[in-house]
């Protein structure tokens, strides 16, 4: 994937589902420091230790599914109402910006 960046190809390269551990043997290997990784991240599933990996080394937190799965009680969940109604938007927004940590 590497080599790719340098044919202009693509501009960047990232990983998927990347915990601490891959990461931390991936790196020393690596020319290119993966632009994202792309993690299940939400309130039911904060992932703490591998954002603040992430964002120590320079690595963009993607999150899928950040609404949770299909009828999911986040969208209820009295936290997140209560942040959705202090900020005059809706539990999805907050579910959506939940990595972004600017609540």
């Amino acid at each position: 994937m590497e080599k790719l960046v340098g044919t202009g190809k693509v501009k960047a390269i990232g990983v998927s589902n990347y915990s601490v551990p891959y990461l931390e043997k991936l790196l020393p290997e690596a020319t290119i420091v993966p632009a994202a990784n792309q993690i299940e991240n939400h309130p039911s599933l904060p992932q703490q230790e591998i954002v603040d990996f992430c964002n120590k080394t320079g690595i963009h937190i993607t999150a899928y599914s950040p609404l949770g799965s299909t009828g999911s009680p986040m969208f209820t969940a009295q936290p997140i109402v209560a942040i959705a109604e202090k900020r005059g938007v809706t539990p999805a927004a907050v579910l959506l910006s939940y990595h972004s940590k600017k609540f």
